[in-house]
């Protein structure tokens, strides 16, 4: 598709270097009137100096903060204007909000007054609005002035699939393409003559098209008769001795995606052979970077702790419980991969062999093991007035000091800070399809299932169902509040034993 007069790049954040690029001006234009604006209208000296280049800088990281995570531009010339003014208001609402965050962190009171704040991003809104819909207009423009770039395209189909067709072709208001003419192979001159749809004529049956195309401009056509092989398999053979560029209909995009806006489908190369690929869902290559980036600098906090953790508890292990002070299990991380997952030991050494004896008191419904009153566990015996265990083992496990190792395998890469929890191998041999899918990113330390309350969810199903709604809706900021609510459930002891 032909994105913008001469612009030739179709891929990353750099396609959408034009509306980026004055985008990033108005802001800067927005809070330079806002200011002229308070200034003029309650009798303030203007005063441009360290205040107001401090302001244009956090307006500045804002801005790179907001098109590298929430992507504002993407299906930008796809939009109506309705669905352009949505999409203004939301990014503007993001940046205003992470200019708020920003000023809390710098301690920056005074430099923005109230008004001036909310008459930036009001007079943003307004021209950023402007500039979009005038923009997209002279692109429009353009792409219709020159029309020898646009390829005329001739379909055809029958008449239960022509208003479908019609309708799922003309889903771009930029596209490289027009229809010049529909065809049908059903077509009935007494009721389809002076048929028009999405401004293309009907005008007749496979023959006409066939001489339809010989007398006039047609560059490609499209076959949507899949339940005819044998006349797309003769159409296609005379468009190919014309010359004719043939595409066959293979599905709706909302088919193959089975209705799931997480789910796409398209075709690609792998080897010599022409594949349609599907995946769960496609994420930006700059937020798996953010990711990275989140894990290795929260892995890096994490391991300081960890190390600290283990010379403090380390020697209380040994003295009840001779024996490594890490424990090391082989887990099942990314699409099957084993790793060894490290944690402060907080059980008896023999711990795995008692596992088998005590499968019957298990108190989770499906593949996971956990127990109310685990005796693995070092110093469990020891009880307190309430009958509750209080073991060095037991004070581990409640304040999750045994899961700090697993920074390590943060940093390694075997596992996130946030992600699925990795399932031991004995869980892993009894998963069925539908527990595959959490396997599908990389485990991680915490998750949904964590802060949402883990040792009160018993059925597996349950945990699969969290999994689920976290892949199909992960993004870095969903990290992040996961994380706060993990750090703060941590501190008041919620969720864990």
């Amino acid at each position: 598709m032909m994105a913008r007069p001469k612009h030739n790049l179709d891929k990353g954040i750099l396609k959408h270097f034009d509306f980026i690029f004055v985008d990033f001006i108005i802001v800067q234009v927005s809070y330079f009137l806002a200011v002229l604006w308070y200034h003029n209208a309650y009798g303030k000296i203007l005063n441009y100096g360290t205040d107001y280049r401090q302001q244009c800088l956090i307006l500045f990281v804002c801005f790179i903060v907001s098109v590298t995570l929430a992507q504002p531009y993407k299906n930008i010339l796809k939009r109506d204007k309705w669905q352009e003014l949505s999409a203004v208001v939301k990014h503007t609402v993001y940046m205003g909000i992470l200019d708020i965050l920003l000023m809390y962190m710098m301690k920056d009171y005074t430099s923005t007054s109230r008004l001036t704040f909310m008459a930036t991003w009001i007079f943003y809104m307004m021209i950023e609005m402007t500039f979009r819909l005038l923009w997209k207009r002279r692109i429009r423009s353009y792409i219709i002035k020159h029309v020898s770039s646009r390829k005329q395209i001739v379909v055809l189909t029958n008449r239960d699939s022509l208003i479908n067709i019609a309708n799922n072709l003309d889903v771009y208001l930029f596209r490289d393409f027009d229809v010049c003419g529909v065809f049908l192979t059903d077509f009935d001159a007494t009721k389809d003559c002076n048929l028009t749809v999405n401004h293309a004529q009907v005008l007749g049956d496979e023959k006409i098209m066939i001489d339809y195309t010989v007398h006039n401009w047609v560059d490609e056509a499209i076959l949507d008769i899949p339940n005819d092989y044998l006349l797309s398999e003769k159409i296609e053979e005379v468009f190919s001795s014309m010359g004719i560029v043939t595409h066959y209909t293979v599905a709706l995009m909302n088919d193959l995606s089975d209705g799931s806006s997480s789910n796409i489908s398209y075709v690609e190369k792998m080897g010599n052979y022409i594949v349609i690929t599907h995946k769960v869902r496609e994420v930006a290559p700059i937020q798996i970077i953010m990711k990275r980036v989140l894990d290795i600098t929260g892995g890096l906090v994490g391991s300081l702790l960890a190390i600290l953790f283990m010379i403090i508890v380390g020697p209380m292990i040994k003295k009840k419980s001779p024996g490594p002070i890490i424990f090391s299990q082989e887990r099942v991380g990314k699409n099957g991969r084993i790793f060894k997952m490290y944690k402060i030991r907080s059980m008896y050494v023999d711990a795995e062999e008692q596992k088998n004896a005590l499968m019957s008191q298990n108190k989770m419904n499906g593949f996971m093991f956990k127990l109310d009153d685990d005796p693995r566990i070092i110093g469990s015996e020891k009880k307190d007035k309430n009958g509750n265990s209080k073991g060095i083992g037991n004070f581990i496990r409640r304040t999750s000091l045994d899961e700090f190792p697993q920074f390590f395998n943060v940093i390694k890469g075997d596992m996130s800070l946030v992600g699925t929890r990795p399932p031991t191998k004995d869980e892993w041999n009894m998963y069925y399809p539908k527990h595959r899918k959490r396997l599908s990113i990389k485990p991680g330390i915490t998750g949904l299932w964590q802060i949402s309350g883990r040792s009160k969810i018993t059925d597996f199903d349950e945990v699969i169902k969290l999994d689920a709604e976290y892949i199909d809706n992960w993004t870095v900021g969903m990290d992040i509040k996961i994380i706060a609510k993990t750090v703060s459930k941590v501190v008041n002891r919620e969720g864990a034993e």
